[in-house]
């Protein structure tokens, strides 16, 4: 029989041996034994799988799900969701940085969105510096994912602020569709995700169904792996999405 909790949470690891606050994962844990932490070690080379054996050694609502060599972010996510469907049972299923730039907690907004309002199966961190926020962000970068966003904007035409923020909760029902099929970009699988229901459900259900809530804190790590140069490739793989999932319209 399988193990029943209301919220899996994927992590996707890639050298994050340095980064992971295991403390913070324990208390949380040991506060929320409703959250599941599925931890997908994507073919780390240092030392992160020892650093993830320890922490699943003294707490029992996690799993570490290795992959022999690295795959990149968006199919260490769907592989842990995959993996999650045919080991569990559970209501909503999201992922989130290892880091813990968006905080756990802020969780606790997207599920009560969703128990609340039962037209919406996707939430959307959103990174939005206002009153009350404590958003940390480089202004380089800031402007840089701004660029970023304006491109993913055109291609979905919606209009979504921040579909990159690394938070994001879905129904079970709705993952099982959006995550079933390989995605053909490294870098930007979150706007394949929204390019795939919008293709499949259009633009009505989109924005009745889809939400974004900004989170009440995001911390900027100072040894985040994005790197300027990338600008040129998500741009490459935004036509190539645009291609994939729009061509004529």
């Amino acid at each position: 029989m399988k193990n029943t909790y209301s919220t899996i949470l994927i992590i996707p690891c890639y050298n994050e041996e340095k980064r992971l606050d295991l403390s913070f994962y324990r208390d949380f844990s040991t506060s929320n034994p409703d959250f599941f932490f599925l931890f997908v070690n994507d073919g780390s080379k240092d030392n992160t799988s020892a650093v993830l054996q320890s922490l699943h050694s003294t707490t029992c609502n996690f799993e570490i799900l290795p992959l022999a060599k690295n795959r990149g972010k968006g199919e260490a996510v769907r592989q842990g969701i995959l993996h999650s469907f045919q080991q569990f049972d559970f209501d909503y299923i999201g992922f989130a940085d290892a880091d813990l730039s968006t905080p756990l907690n802020e969780f606790y907004a997207f599920r009560s969105k969703m128990q609340e309002d039962k037209n919406v199966c996707i939430v959307l961190g959103s990174r939005v510096q206002m009153l009350g926020k404590n958003i940390q962000r480089n202004l380089f970068r800031h402007w840089f994912g701004r660029i970023i966003a304006t491109g993913i904007g055109k291609v979905i035409n919606e209009p979504v602020y921040d579909s990159q923020c690394g938070a994001k909760l879905f129904s079970k029902e709705i993952a099982k569709e959006l995550f079933e099929e390989v995605f053909i970009s490294k870098w930007l699988f979150d706007v394949e995700l929204l390019s795939r229901y919008k293709r499949k459900y259009g633009s009505e259900a989109f924005n009745k169904n889809i939400t974004e809530i900004p989170v009440s804190r995001w911390t900027e790590k100072q040894d985040s792996k994005l790197r300027y140069h990338y600008f040129f490739r998500m741009m490459y793989d935004l036509i190539r999405i645009r291609h994939k999932y729009f061509r004529g319209k």
